[in-house]
């Protein structure tokens, strides 16, 4: 099933590529993103923590409404947490950058636009971070899918994205990203963890065909 999809995404941008040339456009913005675990049944979420990301888009014109957006992101997302042990704070915060192929089909009307699809994300670093009475220590991510790993380096997803061009080639735009991999290292029965963020983009796209 896996191999389907890819195969039938694949053809997909190739048809349109072909019969459209794209409009090339540079964005970025601002993050707030979380990771929800489950462990025996029960959620535990931290506090969702801000970030940011920057990447490219490419639009390529199906018609006069619709429109077939992917493009390249890197994303910052994480999670963080403090809590009172003694009289003293304890708190520790988890920072990871992933590089996200979103593949968004689009519906434009008067410079509006909103969308949705599928997303591939890739772990490319991060690190862990905990401070208790002055004292911090920090530790990088590994990304694997062995015990001694942090997470899964791989996320497929589901995103949203609404917004407005201007006729200038400016655009704003809003998405909500859900990750649907289980991102736990290894086998742990019933426990998982997944990502999820909310995106505030700016950005430009340079005049093309549509």
């Amino acid at each position: 099933m896996k191999r389907t999809f890819f195969t039938s995404t694949l053809l997909l941008i190739l048809f349109v590529a072909s019969a459209q040339k794209p409009q090339i456009g540079i964005v970025a913005g601002a993050t707030l993103s979380n990771f929800k675990a489950k462990s025996e049944g029960e959620d535990l979420t931290a506090d969702s923590k801000m970030g940011f990301t920057a990447g490219l888009i490419t639009n390529f014109g199906v018609n006069e409404k619709f429109t077939f957006q992917t493009g390249l992101h890197l994303v910052q997302k994480g999670t963080k947490e403090e809590e009172s042990i003694g009289g003293s704070t304890a708190s520790a915060k988890l920072t990871s950058y992933w590089m996200e192929l979103p593949l968004n089909f689009m519906y434009n009307s008067g410079g509006f636009f909103v969308g949705a699809g599928p997303s591939l994300s890739f772990g490319v670093g991060g690190k862990w971070e905990v401070e208790f009475e002055g004292e911090k220590e920090s530790e990088k991510i590994h990304f694997g899918n062995t015990e001694d790993d942090d997470m899964k380096g791989f996320d497929f997803g589901a995103n949203i994205v609404a917004g407005f061009q201007f006729s200038n080639g400016l655009l704003v735009a809003a998405n909500f990203n859900q990750g649907f991999s289980n991102l736990m290292s290894s086998d742990t029965g019933d426990g998982s963890l997944k990502s999820h963020y909310f995106g505030l983009r700016l950005g430009y796209l340079l005049k093309g065909n549509k």
